[in-house]
């Protein structure tokens, strides 16, 4: 089981490997890597030559790094000078471990798991793409096939197009950037035409992550959902300092509650001093929150995720929160809080040879009740001020997915 913030974390064998140096090892020292398992890593990865091309090409000594992971997977591993570690896998874009420079790790994995390129990563934060969740076939009424859950980008391999570094106030921030585009298989299931890119950045306690979605087709509309799904290491989701924050005065679609026919709800009696706390098996979509929303794991820290596009452009502008809690789940779900953010609730829809663009943020601040107050004085401002509002959209039935209507 992988530790929540602020905690040690043991990364067993998903150990950093071809061309680690000396600012690389100290970082993995703090996190507990064993120099023997470092060594059978390095063996290891000298095995794959697509691998070690990959390295030569977009290694960059001390910040950016390209090797085999888990199940023989090739990942891209960015270290910042101040000890976080991030690994993004290029099977599904899935991001699956973040360790700040505490060594405590943001995201949750649980043991056992199995990788393979046959089997796409469910944990971590997967990048739900064309669909998320479970559901109808998205788009126009000439697919096929129903797709997958949470669509079929998580079970596609990303080709890496770049990396390099930014500056910021904490130093030197290492950055990748990857695609992925429409292919005979997709357009099998799903008869769209699409250019997908991803740039992930490393900062000191914080990600940013854009992207961009680009309508190839010249003559067909192109609908879809896109969404970031996080899997948040907290201490014990059953714990009362594990909270949501953010998600007061929203509507809401409950999947639990209404499985086959998702009935819109209001947030009320359940939300306490601004803060969500989960009691059983949820599985919600939350309509055009608040920017700020967030994960209390239970050791003082909050994980904050944002949409940092101008609000109302990006249409990033929807939240899930998920957990199926003891009865599908008994093993894990007590060690992570899910939250999302993306185009859930409502579909984008981009026009013949024209590219939507995103970019979302993943903080971890210190001292959640500080973070509460000031979001709840933020809150009050705003409802006192006539002339400041939070911007409402319009969301009408034939622009949600056909299951949500």
């Amino acid at each position: 089981m992988v530790r929540a913030l602020g905690s040690k974390t043991d990364h067993g064998n998903d150990v950093k490997g071809e061309g680690i140096d000396s600012v690389s090892l100290g970082a993995l020292a703090d996190i507990g890597v064993n120099l023997h398992q470092l060594t059978r890593e390095v063996d290891t990865n000298n095995k794959s030559s697509e691998t070690m091309s990959l390295c030569k090409e977009f290694s960059i000594a001390g910040y950016v790094h390209v090797l085999n992971g888990r199940g023989g997977l090739p990942k891209v591993t960015l270290s910042h000078p101040s000890g976080s570690c991030l690994d993004i896998y290029l099977l599904g874009a899935n991001i699956l471990s973040w360790t700040l420079p505490s060594g405590g790790e943001v995201f949750y994995t649980p043991d056992g798991i199995v990788f393979s390129e046959e089997n796409p990563i469910d944990w971590g934060t997967i990048f739900c793409f064309p669909q998320f969740g479970e559901g109808e076939d998205r788009g126009t009424l000439t697919d096929k096939f129903p797709l997958p859950f949470d669509g079929f980008a998580k079970s596609l391999s990303w080709t890496i197009t770049q990396t390099g570094l930014h500056e910021d106030k904490h130093g030197t921030c290492p950055y990748v950037i990857i695609e992925l585009h429409d292919s005979e298989a997709t357009r099998a299931v799903w008869n769209h035409s699409f250019h997908l890119t991803m740039e992930i950045t490393l900062e000191h306690a914080a990600l940013n992550v854009s992207l961009s979605v680009k309508n190839t087709s010249s003559n067909d509309v192109l609908e879809c959902s896109a969404a970031f799904k996080s899997h948040v290491a907290v201490m014990d989701v059953e714990d009362l300092s594990t909270n949501y924050i953010g998600f007061d005065d929203c509507i809401f679609l409950d999947n639990t509650l209404h499985p086959t026919k998702p009935r819109v709800r209001f947030t009320g009696d359940e939300r306490k001093h601004g803060c969500l706390k989960l009691t059983g098996p949820t599985d919600r979509v939350y309509l055009n929150t608040k920017n700020d929303t967030g994960i209390e794991i239970g050791s003082g820290c909050t994980v904050l995720l944002r949409n940092t596009c101008h609000l109302g452009t990006s249409e990033f502008n929807d939240r899930a929160i998920f957990n199926p809690w003891n009865e599908s789940d008994p093993k894990n779900y007590r060690w992570y809080s899910g939250l999302a953010i993306g185009a859930i609730g409502r579909l984008l829809r981009i026009d013949p040879d024209d590219t939507h663009s995103s970019s979302i943020r993943l903080e971890v601040k210190d001292n959640s009740q500080q973070i509460i107050s000031t979001l709840e004085e933020s809150d009050q401002k705003l409802a006192s001020d006539p002339n400041s509002s939070w911007p409402k959209f319009n969301v009408p039935a034939e622009t949600l997915p056909r299951d949500l209507q």
